[in-house]
């Protein structure tokens, strides 16, 4: 707990080179999933993912500068209508 933190390059290295080819982190995954079901933290039936891809682009001198015509207050009144109208579609309560 006291040691310093790698440095990110490390951490990334590591990753891409050194332990290439191998499990090693599906392994230390794995065994914390374990050691959180043998502490009754989780259960380790159901198992409930989101993943989003989404390319990332930090080149900064690359982007589209685009003026947005709609306040805060109406985008959100138009985000919870739609939220609703599903809910209803669905025959969600509220």
């Amino acid at each position: 707990m006291t040691d310093k933190v790698p440095d990110h390059s490390t951490i990334s290295w590591n990753r891409r080179t050194r332990f290439k080819g191998t499990t090693i982190f599906q392994d230390i995954f794995d065994e914390i999933v374990l050691q959180a079901i043998s502490h009754k933290m989780v259960g380790g039936r159901v198992l409930f993912s989101d993943s989003t891809y989404a390319k990332a682009s930090a080149n900064k001198h690359k982007y589209t500068k685009q003026e947005v015509l709609q306040n805060t207050k109406d985008y959100l009144d138009e985000l919870n209508t739609a939220v609703e109208a599903d809910r209803q579609a669905h025959g969600k309560k509220r």
